[in-house]
This record gives C-alpha cells, sequence and structure tokens, in this order.
C-alpha cells in the first residue's frame, strides 16, 4: 500500500515533465495568451509570454504550492530575466534540496 503524497510524486520528476507542468500553469492559471506547445524554454516570461509583477508573484505561489518547496525574495528579485529554462531549473533543484540532494547553483560562489 502506497500513501505517497501528490509533492513527492511530483519529486521524481525531470525536467521534461517540469517544464510541460509550467506550460500548462502559464496557460491556464496565469492566462499566457501564447498555446503551450508554442511556448519554447528560451521565452522571457515578462517580455516574451507577457507575465507582470502580479502574475510573478501568482506564478510562484502556485510553484510553492505544488512543489513543497519556497522560493526566496532573492531569487524572485529578478524575475524579468527569467526564461522557462531557467525556472524550470530552479524549481528542480528546489525539489532536489527538499530531498536532500546536493545541488550546485548558478551564480552564487
Amino acid at each position: 500500500m502506497s500513501h505517497q503524497s501528490e509533492s513527492e510524486q511530483h519529486a521524481v520528476a525531470d525536467k521534461e515533465t517540469i517544464v510541460k507542468e509550467l506550460k500548462k500553469i502559464l496557460v491556464e492559471d496565469l492566462f499566457v495568451s501564447i498555446p503551450e506547445g508554442e511556448i519554447k524554454l528560451e521565452d522571457s516570461l515578462s517580455s516574451d509570454l507577457g507575465v507582470d509583477s502580479v502574475g510573478w508573484v501568482e506564478l510562484v505561489t502556485i510553484l510553492e504550492e505544488k512543489y513543497g518547496i519556497e522560493i526566496t525574495g532573492d531569487e524572485a528579485a529578478s524575475e524579468n530575466l527569467w526564461t522557462l529554462d531557467r525556472l524550470s531549473g530552479l524549481v528542480l533543484a528546489k525539489i532536489a534540496a527538499r530531498r536532500g540532494e546536493r545541488v550546485v547553483s548558478e551564480g552564487h560562489g
């Protein structure tokens, strides 16, 4: 009898799965007007997809609840620089950190 929670099931997700889920969140929850299939990894969340600061806060909240992670204010502060690729990498790193795996973070030293 397995009693895995939804967040535990998501913890084994790979980057491709995270990207698909992020695209779905962007279209269904944040009402991005670009179809999921046309959103690219290198698309900027702000300039290409039109996610404003209110949308960014909502996105962070959704991701924290969905994956059981915490995105700090410092991490969220550079929202204008975020791409789908970078955001999916952060989510994966946060999931790994929550599970106690060692993660190499970019830009910190």
